[in-house]
């Protein structure tokens, strides 16, 4: 991930604290965006239960974040580096999603 990966910011666009993973377990759950070449690709990240809360995350905030050029399915979002800009998605035509269940929770 260190060479071959480049930084960018991912912006949240949804939160769903206290999600059940199974029968007995709970996790939060954080919808993020970024940007790359005029395409927004839209992503995951699971936390620990009450993540979200302990790390003070809100709505449209962004944060820094580096992915893996040959793969965008992994990346490494620092919840601890916010950034002061916000990029709006409706600006990009192309938007793309893990699954068709992914976009229907987004929109």
């Amino acid at each position: 991930m260190e060479n071959n990966s480049f930084k960018t910011y991912g912006t949240i666009e949804k939160l769903r604290p206290n999600v059940r993973k199974g029968t007995t377990t709970q996790k939060d759950v954080v919808y993020f965006y970024f940007v790359k070449n005029d395409s927004v690709f839209h992503k995951i990240k699971q936390l620990p239960n009450y993540g979200i809360e302990h790390l003070g995350i809100k709505l449209y905030e962004s944060y820094s974040l580096k992915v893996v050029e040959s793969d965008y399915g992994i990346f490494d979002i620092d919840f601890k580096k916010r950034k002061d800009t916000v990029i709006d998605k409706r600006n990009y035509k192309v938007q793309i999603y893990n699954t068709a269940n992914h976009r229907y929770i987004i929109e």
